[in-house]
């Protein structure tokens, strides 16, 4: 009899334990799809205001950091795309070389942005201008 009861309990603690850990699944998060037009503009690093990205409507860009004394029209020019949450930066060094930078944009609105690298460190940018 102790013997039928031992088994009764263990498959039913393995039947709430299952259900239990199946309860527990993460949830797949909801891709973000990057609205470009909202990308178009002038962005400020929140982690340094004095750092600029602008985004062009020609997928033309522009980043400067004026704690360097760098100012708008002396920066790295590059091109930008985007496919779904994914935005890819083509940085152009001043002896021609591409960097190529992929980022997946995690938040986005009219005048907030949120990217993270290929390392996983997350950047915040308000708008400066559009």
């Amino acid at each position: 009899m102790k013997r039928k009861h031992f088994l009764l309990l263990t498959m039913l603690g393995l039947i709430v334990g299952s259900a239990f850990f199946s309860a527990c699944e993460k949830v797949p998060a909801v891709k973000l799809t990057v609205d470009e037009t909202m990308l178009v503009g002038k962005w400020s690093a929140q982690d340094n205001p004095q750092e600029f990205w602008r985004f062009d409507s020609d997928h033309a860009g522009e980043t400067w950091d004026q704690s360097e004394d760098v100012q708008e029209g002396e920066g790295t020019h590059y091109n930008w795309s985007v496919t779904e949450d994914q935005l890819q930066i083509d940085l152009y060094g001043e002896m021609g070389q591409h960097v190529y930078k992929d980022y997946t944009v995690t938040y986005q609105t009219r005048d907030s942005l949120v990217w993270k690298d290929l390392y996983g460190n997350s950047r915040s940018f308000t708008r400066s201008e559009i």
